[in-house]
Parts: C-alpha cells; structure tokens; sequence
C-alpha cells in the first residue's frame, strides 16, 4: 500500500503527507508516507467530525463489522487545502481501493496467520508438513496481484487513455488561447506522469517480463529502475546465469518476491548508503546474497514483530524460503548492518 499507492498519491498532489488507516474496535494502525502527524491521525479518527479537520482531510475507502479505512491526505506544499478537481480524482481511485483494499487485508490477515501459525510448529518436520498451506496462501497472493494489475491496467489505465486523446482533439479542434493549450498541455503530460506510475505498479503486481526475458534481466531492470529513487546505492550481478534461467517460472517468481521484500525493507528500515545482491548457481546450490551497510537491527526482537517493522518482512521471507525448500542464514545487529545467504538445492524444477 505505501509503495504501490500512497507515494504516488503525495507526489502526484503534491502534499506534504498521506496515510492509510485502519480504524479497528480497539487499535488504530496506520501506513504513512512523507511529512504526516501520525499521533493526530489516531487522535482525531475516532471523532465524528473527522472529515472536517482544518489540517488533515479523511476519505472513507471501507466500512464494516472488523474494521473501518480511511485515506487521509495533508495540505498541499503550497498550504492550500485540495481543489475540487483534486478531490473528485481522489475519489475516483478511492473507488478502486476499495475493492483492492479489501482483499489485500483479507489475504494478509491470513499470511500472517499462517506465519505465526508455523512458527509454532513443532520441528522442521511439522513445518514441513504443514508446506500445502503455504503454497495455497502463496497461490492466493500471486492471483490477487495478477487480478488487481490487470484491472488497473484495463480500467484505469484506459480511462487516462480516452481522456488523452479527447484533451489533444479538443485542442486540435479548437481555436484557443496560447495560455488554454499550455494548460491542456500541462495536463496531458500530468495523464503521462500517473501512466508510467501505473505501469510501474502492474509491473510490481505482476511482473510478466520473468517469462519473456529471464529472472536476472527482470532484477536487472528493477534496480535501474529503484537506483533512481532510492536513497542508497544498489549492486546486483549474477553467476551461473544459463543454469539459473533453466529453473521453472514458480521457481523465479518466488525469488525474485525475495529479492523485492528484500529492497522494500532497505528502503524502509536500512538507512543503508550500499546495499549489494549476489545471484549465484553453483557447487549444487542457488544462492542469494544480500549485504547492506545501514543500521541493522537485533534478530532477537522479531520473535512477535509488529506491522510496519523489518520483522514482519522477515517473516514472510522465512515462510517463503522454507515453502521452496530453502535454508537462510541471517547476520545482523544493531548498528553493524544486515547479512542475509539465502540457499536451495539444485534438484527438482529443471527444464530442457
């Protein structure tokens, strides 16, 4: 959600912050991005009279028996409130969050079931059996993302498209003010701009270039493309590429989720100025390498981890590791950095 939907929203519209918050029976938990009061928001979302507050504006996306969400957005950076306009493009992607938001906390509630559940189980044998389970929650992640990039790409995406093409014919057809068609200019090239953020986004959800260019290529082009908006420096290379690329689709596909859950804690928890990833298929054994140079933390703490902490991405990369058969050695400590080897055999998923 804060990656794919509330960083695009605040620099789209050009506000100093934005969150997402979950208004639960007894908790508040919220998801914010850029410069936000996060002791205001749940100080002021239980109130009434919260879409009226002077500094923040809320939006309802759901509302029901387990939980009520709000989209809340500051002033601009010009300290004005948003426009009509503004508001009524903000509802048109409210409208398709809704949807989107529900089934992303249903299918997350349900990981995070299954992680506390088979960290509970006893020994690596009841893990091991309880792998069918992890497969389908996998399953389920991977149809959601497809099914939200797709109609990302289906509706919203070809509604930018129409309303293009009916602002250059309108310039086209009429005889206009040079100060009108900078204006119609200006926001055809704004159209272009949530476009390409679209397109990024589907990519995220769904990265279809694994089947047409490779699992090292499609890495390759994730980290150009995060190499110019993260805050640290990204190495990549790989080793053994002929033998990688010969791996089976799923195969892929869960790594290369690795290898996002590991940039997307870099970007959140590492403070790092370099982090490096290895790719590695040799002596009988895939190998993922990660190193960064940030601040670390203590792996004591992610026993219980809470939502929006590196723990809770730990979690989920151990569940998919064991879930392909894989080991993870982690090295961190507070202040020293990260170290994570990820291994798998080299047995089943070979194709000619």
């Amino acid at each position: 959600m804060k990656d794919l939907i509330l960083l695009d929203i605040v620099n789209t519209l050009q506000v100093y912050g934005g969150a997402i918050v979950f208004k639960y029976r007894d908790s508040t938990e919220v998801i914010s991005e850029g410069e936000i009061d996060r002791a205001k928001i749940e100080k002021t979302i239980g109130l009434d009279q919260a879409g009226e507050h002077s500094e923040l504006m809320f939006f309802e996306i759901t509302n029901h028996e387990e939980y009520t969400s709000f989209l809340v957005m500051t002033r601009k950076k010009s300290n004005t409130r948003l426009g009509l306009e503004e508001v009524q493009w903000l509802n048109l992607i409210i409208s398709y969050l809704a949807v989107s938001l529900e089934n992303v906390y249903l299918i997350r509630k349900l990981t995070d079931k299954l992680n506390s559940l088979a960290s509970h189980l006893p020994g690596e044998q009841g893990a091991s059996d309880f792998n069918w389970f992890r497969k389908l929650s996998f399953e389920l992640q991977e149809r959601e993302r497809v099914r939200i990039a797709t109609d990302l790409h289906d509706t919203t995406m070809q509604d930018l498209f129409f309303l293009k093409r009916k602002l250059k014919a309108l310039g086209e057809k009429h005889t206009l003010s040079s100060e009108v068609n900078d204006g119609i200019q200006s926001l055809i090239e704004y159209i272009e701009i949530i476009n390409v953020n679209l397109r990024q986004n589907c990519f995220d959800l769904h990265p279809y270039l694994l089947q047409e260019i490779g699992l090292v290529r499609t890495i390759e082009k994730i980290v150009e493309r995060e190499s110019y908006s993260c805050p640290f420096q990204i190495r990549f290379d790989a080793v053994g590429v002929q033998m990688i690329e010969r791996k089976d689709l799923e195969f892929k596909r869960h790594l290369f989720r690795i290898v996002q859950e590991l940039l997307n804690n870099a970007k959140k928890h590492s403070e790092a100025t370099l982090v490096s990833i290895r790719l590695t298929a040799s002596m009988g054994y895939y190998v993922l390498h990660y190193r960064d140079d940030g601040v670390g933390f203590d792996p004591s703490k992610l026993a219980a981890p809470d939502i929006g902490t590196p723990g809770v991405g730990m979690e989920q990369l151990r569940s998919r590791i064991l879930h392909m058969g894989g080991h993870l050695e982690l090295a961190a400590a507070q202040g020293s950095g990260v170290d994570i080897r990820i291994s798998f055999p080299m047995k089943e998923g070979l194709i000619a």
